[in-house]
């Protein structure tokens, strides 16, 4: 399983998971804070920073007696000078460095609450989570999608809302859960199965209305996974000729039942492939945004 992101997530905190992960904090983690050199290791930094100024006065003031040796006056003075300033500039932007957020971390923190993780959900809603995730992945790779064929259906706009969707629900399902276990456990009284009782049954109707709507993602799936196989056979028969042309070198001349075979499968492949296309749309309407 894979985490999951709002629609208006940035693909660069995407990719961002991709290489550190570690920078993610769970759902019911507070927001990060704003993090810079001086906030995580003050003394390390205050320490780096005055290294750094001892390694330039000196570097500077050696720089200054070799050059007052070697060096016409006014040219060692004019050196020393430079010098001074390229040491300036590279102090100003460690300085600057050392109050600057780092990217990844700011990313981060503007975007929490905008993600899920995988271990925000419990195993039930994990596996839901999972299958939803494979369903819209087949369909947003399959080559129907790709060339247009289910434009109709807006596919890069519904389906990542329609994740996020499931995504959110089945988080508060995984936190009531948990809620409901840490309340009964080790006690079982008439009252609190009265409480507990109602919010059971909303909570078990929640998860068959959750159940029904990744059915509908597996059922769109299963259709588009229909619709590329026909796709591809088509592609298949483009090779046709080829074997026409084959057969035409060791076939009998006028023999063309191999030849009018060839014709019916393109002719029954083509009213598959329709019939494909139009049952993965079909499927497809059941999961469309409202206009």
């Amino acid at each position: 399983m894979e985490p999951v992101f709002a629609p208006g997530v940035p693909v660069g905190v995407r990719r961002l998971y991709e290489h550190r992960p570690e920078l993610f904090v769970a759902a019911d983690a507070p927001r990060p804070k704003r993090q810079t050199s001086w906030s995580v290791a003050p003394g390390n930094t205050f320490g780096t920073l005055l290294v750094w100024a001892a390694v330039c006065v000196g570097g500077w003031i050696l720089a200054l007696i070799v050059m007052a040796a070697i060096l016409p006056t006014a040219v060692a003075a004019w050196a020393a000078v430079v010098l001074a300033g390229i040491a300036v500039l590279a102090t100003g932007g460690i300085l600057v460095k050392s109050v600057v957020e780092d990217r990844g971390h700011k990313a981060v923190r503007v975007q929490h609450g905008k993600y899920l993780l995988p271990k925000d959900f419990d195993d039930a809603a994990g596996r839901l989570l999972g299958r939803a995730q494979r369903a819209v992945k087949t369909v947003l790779e399959a080559t129907v999608t790709r060339r247009g064929l289910l434009d109709e259906m807006k596919n890069e706009l519904v389906l990542p809302e329609q994740l996020w969707d499931i995504a959110q629900v089945l988080r508060e399902q995984t936190v009531l859960r948990a809620r409901q276990k840490d309340i009964a456990r080790g006690m079982e009284t008439a009252e609190l199965d009265a409480v507990l009782g109602p919010q059971r049954r909303a909570l078990a109707l929640s998860v068959d209305a959750i159940k029904r709507k990744v059915d509908l993602l597996d059922r769109y799936a299963d259709r588009v996974r229909s619709a590329d196989a026909a796709l591809r056979a088509e592609a298949a028969l483009e090779d046709g000729d080829r074997y026409i042309e084959l057969l035409a070198r060791t076939e009998p001349v006028g023999d063309t039942s191999v030849i009018q075979g060839f014709a019916d499968e393109a002719t029954a492949l083509k009213d598959t492939l329709t019939r494909s296309i139009n049952a993965a749309r079909d499927a497809g309407r059941t999961l469309a945004l409202p206009e």
